[in-house]
């Protein structure tokens, strides 16, 4: 790695470790920024020079640019303390959709991740959402109505998410429509707790299947997609069964949930195709297969089982 993406390595790590620690939104929102402006020389050193990765991050660099003008016109106008605040939240919270790619201002989600490599991907749908959460679990804080809409947007948004993954015979925009829905059931995790929990047992899934992509193993990058799916031996179950406990025992309806159930049960239908497609490229030979994927399967497995008997 050359100095200058070191730096800019640095800059982004830092960035929502800025923004978590401050006390001030000012602050908060520029370590968003930090994040933001180190993470784009990053997604386009990986491209190798390919012009479709370049479009991808040029248009990733707009959409975000929009939501961080939206965010800081937004965070001005509510914290003067108007009379008219609720628009100011709508605002604020429209800029966090778009920077989220939450349901509707997700359009841009399946584009951009279409042209990037794995690397960059993940930067895309895991680092770059830190503080962008914590911004949104400080706004439902303090409203009642941001609460309820949050909770409403974040089932039809891993709705949406499931059927846009249903659609897809690519790799890349599938998990594009598999971050949308996670990242409705994140938005409910926000509202009445389990959002960093499920936040960081996501992130190690699609880590791991991140490596396996780039190791291309096959059998081995069909349980990752497996394990994205939120099965009862994975241990991304764990992050949905903390969430819905979280809103059961909150006492809010119980239809705030009937959207996200019925988009795990679509998103199977996906996970399982992709799944099959990858397991029947496999060739099982003496040496065909870097890693075990018996090992694999035990760690996918037991870190679930370990974290429902945690939980």
């Amino acid at each position: 790695m050359s100095s200058g993406n070191l730096l800019f390595l640095l800059v982004m790590l830092l960035g929502p470790v800025v923004s978590l620690s401050s006390s001030n939104w000012v602050i908060c929102w520029v370590g968003m920024e930090l994040s933001f402006l180190g993470a784009i020389p990053l997604m386009l050193s990986e491209s190798n020079f390919m012009s479709l990765s370049k479009e991808s991050v040029i248009k990733y660099f707009c959409v975000q640019a929009l939501g961080s003008g939206l965010l800081l016109l937004g965070g001005v106008l509510l914290f003067m303390d108007y009379s008219i605040t609720w628009v100011f939240e709508l605002i604020f919270l429209a800029s966090l959709f778009l920077k989220l790619g939450v349901f509707p201002l997700h359009f841009w989600v399946p584009s951009v991740a279409f042209g990037l490599s794995w690397g960059p991907m993940f930067i895309l749908m895991v680092w770059q959402k830190i503080p962008s959460f914590a911004f949104l679990v400080n706004l439902v804080d303090g409203s009642s109505w941001v609460s309820a809409l949050v909770l409403v947007i974040g089932g039809v948004s891993a709705l949406v998410g499931a059927l846009i993954g249903l659609n897809q015979s690519v790799v890349r925009p599938m998990l594009a429509g598999s971050s949308i829905a996670h990242t409705g059931w994140m938005c409910l995790g926000s509202v009445y707790g389990g959002l960093w929990i499920y936040f960081f047992l996501y992130s190690c899934s699609f880590g791991l299947l991140v490596f396996f992509l780039n190791e291309s193993e096959d059998i081995l990058i069909g349980l990752g997609i497996l394990g994205l799916s939120g099965l009862p031996p994975f241990v991304t179950f764990v992050g949905k069964w903390m969430v819905m406990s979280s809103v059961l025992s909150s006492g809010v309806s119980v239809g705030y949930l009937l959207l996200p159930i019925l988009s795990a049960l679509l998103s199977l239908f996906f996970y399982l195709k992709f799944f099959y497609s990858f397991y029947l490229k496999t060739k099982f030979n003496a040496g065909g297969v870097k890693y075990s994927s018996f090992y694999a399967l035990i760690f996918l497995s037991l870190t679930g089982v370990v974290g429902i008997c945690l939980f």
